[in-house]
Order: structure tokens, then C-alpha cells, then sequence
């Protein structure tokens, strides 16, 4: 059974990088920290080996912020912000076996139609939220609009992880050479 609750320790562990190296990436993406005794949850690590597995491929951290904040707005226009109470509320549909086309790279959540070929359905709403001032469109948020800014973002940083896998391959190649187990 996989483990539901993480210390910041284990959280190190599981992703595989220390403390300062996730902070930054915690920083970088304005994520929410638990305060012990609060733990991390599964979809959280899930989330940060994400990340760390798109810096290892060279996509810079202004690439994944760019990205995830594209993400977030996403979420927010569709409503997803309303479903939970959670502070981490973006990582909910997060985990690292999920190879569908409907869903952000990032955060997990399936958006119910292929994000880099399908039509948008511009009636979806998850949720109902308080009335604003303005409505978006008229804020100058528009879902096809932010659709269409993260799918060149999401391709931009699909593009330099195929650039990489052949000379990351090629690297764990060398080094089980020069450093056999």
C-alpha cells in the first residue's frame, strides 16, 4: 500500500532531492508548505517528481512556472478552485501513471477533451463559484485564449524533453559503464 502522508524528510527522499533543491521549486511555483505536524500528500510528491524529472530533461524552472501558472488559470476558469477547501487544491488530480490526453501535464486534472488536437468545450464549469465584479472574458480571460498560451507552452517544453531523452539515455548508458553497481 502506498503511503498517504509525507514529512518534509520523507518528501526528500521520495523525490529523491534535498530540502533546498525542492524549496526552490516550492518558491519558484508559490506552492503551499505544510507546517508540521502537517504532512505532504502523495499527489504533492507525485507533483514534485514531476518537476524534478522536467529539470533533469533541462526545462528550465521559468518554463515549469510558466506552464503550471497556466495550469492554475485553467483550473480557476473552469471552476476546479471550488471543489475543495484544500490550500494544495491543484494537486488533487496528480499522479505520475497518467498518460491521457485530456489531462494537464502538470497538475493532472482531465479537462474532458485532447489538449493539443481537441475542440474546447467552451460550456464546461466544475463548479460554481461567487459572482465577480466582472465577468473573465471581460477581464480579458478567455479559456480559448489560455488554452491556446498552454499548449505552446506545453509544447515547448515536450520539445526539449525529446531533445534530451536520447543524451540522458545516452548518459545512464555511461555511467553503468564507468560506475558499475
Amino acid at each position: 500500500m502506498s503511503r498517504r502522508s509525507f514529512t518534509l524528510q520523507e518528501l526528500c527522499r521520495e523525490v529523491g532531492k534535498n530540502h533546498v533543491y525542492l524549496g526552490q521549486i516550492q518558491a519558484a511555483l508559490d506552492l503551499h508548505k505544510p507546517e508540521p505536524p502537517r504532512k505532504y500528500s502523495r499527489r504533492y510528491v507525485d507533483f514534485l517528481i514531476k518537476c524534478t524529472s522536467l529539470r533533469t530533461f533541462g526545462v528550465s524552472l521559468g518554463d515549469i512556472q510558466d506552464l503550471f501558472r497556466k495550469e492554475v488559470k485553467l483550473l480557476r476558469l473552469l471552476h476546479h478552485h471550488t471543489h475543495s477547501r484544500s490550500p494544495t487544491w491543484y494537486l488533487d488530480q496528480c499522479h505520475l501513471d497518467a498518460k491521457d490526453p485530456n489531462r494537464l501535464l502538470l497538475t493532472g486534472y482531465d479537462l474532458g477533451f485532447d489538449i493539443l488536437h481537441g475542440p474546447i468545450q467552451s460550456g464546461l464549469d466544475f463548479g460554481s463559484t461567487e459572482p465577480e465584479l466582472f465577468d473573465s472574458h471581460q477581464m480579458g480571460e478567455n479559456l480559448d485564449h489560455v488554452v491556446d498560451l498552454y499548449r505552446k507552452q506545453l509544447l515547448k517544453v515536450r520539445r526539449r524533453v525529446e531533445e534530451e531523452r536520447p543524451i540522458i539515455r545516452r548518459s545512464i548508458t555511461w555511467s553503468n559503464r564507468a560506475f558499475p553497481s
